[in-house]
């Protein structure tokens, strides 16, 4: 057996293996990456049309699947480990799974989209003109799709931060980060694009807190934190008249800051005044932004904000969604920047079901430059390669959209 794995003939080839290495350079293929799992017919297509013979992982030869099944067996299981909490006919159902790469570009798009979207209901607002509430059902609906075909394509551009940009960026990260909760949950669908709607929708009211707070680098003074805690309130009066915006929506982004404990504002609701979707929007919206650099605080790493949410001792948050939460997203989630014991820097990719350790796409070698063409890592598969550090989204630059945009 080569020290590239087992060499098999190309028509061996079977979803669900991983090829090491070609009978030519990767260099002469427009396959991105250096080595990379098998998911689709697509791609096996393009290695039998390009190669005689591929070295395979030895230990992906046991159990090949068709194609699809292993984003299919990924999906089934995000919403197995967490027990059902609803047993709805209406639950989030799979779609026709994808590979991660192949999904990739809708996720993209639909990013795009709802970056546009928030936008525009800013300025909505700030004009006086009437919120296209049925703009966002439909980005919504179309994140829960995504999501149903593989939940880790919108998870990778949830590392996209921009402190310039926050609110708008928070807010759409919130939204896919809490569809994505909701989906492990298996939630009945119809209550999660309600949800997603008011996710998105939540932090309108912050138009009306001035820039100077908003902006603030320091500690809000007593009166200055009373008038941020009131743009729940603003959000709802600017709001409460739209047309398609239904009383579900406008629950979440009245209570989005309501604690289980009674420590939240603006109303101190507690406990079973609380629905599930606003508990959902809770850990999602803390999530984001303690791993978001603000003017005011250095992001922490995904690993350290869990941690701290934790801490909590299930007084603030729901504990067992917070624990799937923990699951779904993995202590390195899709796209985070990391680097290794050797200097390296590089994204973090999907990983398989179970797996020890993640699979790291090396960008930039021990000197900091950058690699082409990028490589695969399977930490799992060579032990001597370790994380040595989480780097903050868009660390020497690297930014997830440019890795998006290769990718497919």
């Amino acid at each position: 057996m080569s020290r590239y794995g087992r060499k098999i003939a190309v028509e061996e080839l079977r979803a669900g293996m991983y090829v090491e290495a070609l009978d030519r350079p990767w260099t002469e293929t427009d396959f991105a990456f250096q080595g990379m799992r098998v998911d689709t017919a697509d791609e096996i297509e393009r290695l039998r049309a390009l190669c005689r013979h591929v070295y395979v992982s030895p230990a992906t030869l046991d159990e090949p699947t068709q194609p699809g099944a292993e984003d299919a067996r990924r999906s089934t299981f995000r919403g197995a480990y967490a027990g059902r909490e609803s047993s709805s006919d209406n639950a989030i159902r799979e779609r026709t799974p994808r590979g991660f790469r192949e999904e990739l570009p809708r996720a993209r798009m639909l990013r795009e989209q709802a970056r546009d979207l928030i936008t525009t209901v800013h300025a909505d607002i700030e004009s006086g003109r009437t919120v296209d509430v049925r703009g966002a059902r439909e980005v919504v609906a179309e994140m829960i799709d995504s999501v149903a075909r593989h939940p880790d394509a919108l998870l990778w551009f949830t590392q996209l931060k921009n402190r310039d940009a926050y609110t708008a960026l928070h807010s759409l990260n919130v939204c896919m980060l809490s569809i994505t909760l909701a989906s492990a949950l298996d939630l009945d669908e119809a209550d999660v694009q309600e949800m997603g709607v008011g996710a998105l929708l939540r932090d309108v009211g912050k138009i009306r807190i001035p820039l100077a707070i908003l902006n603030k680098p320091g500690r809000l003074t007593d009166e200055e934190f009373a008038l941020m805690r009131r743009h729940p309130e603003y959000g709802v009066d600017m709001l409460r008249d739209s047309p398609d915006l239904t009383p579900a929506s406008l629950e979440i982004v009245l209570s989005h800051h309501e604690r289980l404990d009674g420590s939240g504002y603006p109303n101190g609701l507690a406990g079973a005044q609380l629905s599930t979707y606003t508990q959902i929007v809770a850990i999602a919206d803390v999530y984001d932004a303690v791993t978001s650099d603000r003017v005011y605080q250095k992001g922490r790493t995904p690993a350290e904000a869990l941690t701290l949410m934790h801490g909590t001792d299930d007084r603030e948050f729901n504990g067992r969604m917070l624990r799937v939460f923990e699951q779904t997203m993995g202590v390195h989630p899709p796209g985070s920047v990391v680097e290794l014991n050797t200097g390296e820097v590089g994204l973090i990719l999907p990983d398989s079901v179970g797996a020890d350790e993640p699979v790291v796409l090396i960008v930039l070698d021990h000197r900091k430059r950058r690699y082409y063409p990028q490589r695969v890592r399977d930490l799992s598969r060579f032990p001597s390669f370790r994380i040595a550090r989480v780097l903050q989204p868009g660390t020497y630059d690297i930014d997830v959209d440019d890795y998006a945009e290769e990718m497919h």
